[in-house]
């Protein structure tokens, strides 16, 4: 048996450690829970994961780490090679060791790893990833409806958010429906995408990508989804909430308010360097200009999937951002 130095990463469903091998050599292993809950998608995610770093397309295999094994048993796991030498981008970011050049590297890198090492690796039918968005949108308002305190954010067909009127989140998942939005998905071709690429999932330099597929599992989706991802938390707003810096609250009967503090001084790296411009435009030659009503129906997805598997003010920052998103998607020039 491997012995373990340290916790890396104490996932939702699963857990990241970094262990010495019996040969000496350091790796990084991670495997899911022994537990009787292991969420929804715990499980088909890491198989996913499995399958993903085995089956990676060509171009794409240098950004990503050699599986060293793997296997699916008392538990389902998998083990990587230890890099001490890249740290992640995360930890480079916040401790504002890259300088506006090696911003543009990386994001320069990152549009060789993403958009043609993974998207141009094969295009398939775009209904496949509409109908999994639209399902688990629904299974997440059914879900979060549960609760007390977001059945006035789900339930009414109006609200203010921000001072804005909005449509509640069961209203805008209905004109949604009469919108095109969903019919412009389909017709769009789903591609190979990383599927949580954030800073901390990647190691520089050079880059290097690591744990690929979303928390509900996906390996395909339409391109949009990888560019919201890395957008939500390379500019800091995902940051913010996940360390529950935002101000998410209901002020009175169907009026509420989530606001970033951007005057924090943990969120001053995200203002000093740009992380996203430059892969934006990658992304905008690659695939062509962004339909933001798409845009924001994948965020709005981001936001209520992970409201159900978080709690306190992080939750709760969730689903008024998920409120958020999916009127803007309804109504995208407000």
């Amino acid at each position: 048996m491997p012995l373990t130095i340290r916790t890396l990463k104490d996932g939702y469903w699963d857990l990241t450690t970094l262990v010495r091998a019996t040969d000496g050599m350091l790796r990084v292993r991670k495997e899911s829970r022994e537990t009787a809950n292991p969420g929804p998608w715990a499980h088909e995610a890491l198989r996913n994961e499995i399958s993903y770093l085995q089956n990676l397309p060509d171009p794409a295999r240098p950004y990503f780490p050699p599986l060293l094994d793997c296997w699916d048993d008392r538990t389902i796991g998998y083990e990587i090679p230890f890099y001490s030498d890249r740290p992640d981008l995360a930890r480079l970011v916040l401790e504002k060791r890259l300088d506006p050049k090696a911003l543009e590297e990386v994001q320069d890198e990152l549009a060789l790893a993403v958009l043609s090492g993974l998207h141009s690796s094969g295009e398939c039918d775009g209904n496949d990833f509409c109908i999994h968005l639209k399902s688990v949108i629904e299974e997440s308002i059914e879900h979060l409806t549960q609760i007390n305190e977001f059945r006035e954010l789900i339930e009414e067909d109006s609200l203010v958010l921000n001072d804005q009127d909005i449509p509640g989140i069961r209203h805008s998942f209905e004109l949604l429906g009469n919108s095109g939005a969903w019919e412009r998905l389909t017709a769009q071709p789903s591609v190979q995408i990383h599927g949580d690429l954030i800073l901390e999932n990647m190691l520089w330099s050079p880059l290097l990508l690591i744990d690929p597929v979303s928390v509900a599992g996906l390996t395909h989706g339409n391109p949009l989804f990888d560019l919201v991802k890395h957008e939500s938390y390379a500019q800091g707003e995902l940051y913010a909430i996940r360390e529950e810096l935002v101000r998410a609250e209901r002020l009175e009967d169907r009026i509420y308010l989530l606001e970033t503090p951007w005057t924090d001084e943990a969120l001053e790296p995200f203002l000093e360097g740009d992380m996203t411009s430059r892969f934006r435009d990658h992304f905008v030659r690659h695939h062509g200009e962004i339909d933001l009503s798409l845009y924001n129906l994948i965020d709005g997805y981001f936001s209520l999937v992970m409201a159900r598997n978080t709690t306190a003010l992080h939750q709760y920052a969730r689903v008024l951002k998920g409120c958020q998103c999916l009127a803007t998607a309804v109504n995208p020039q407000d």
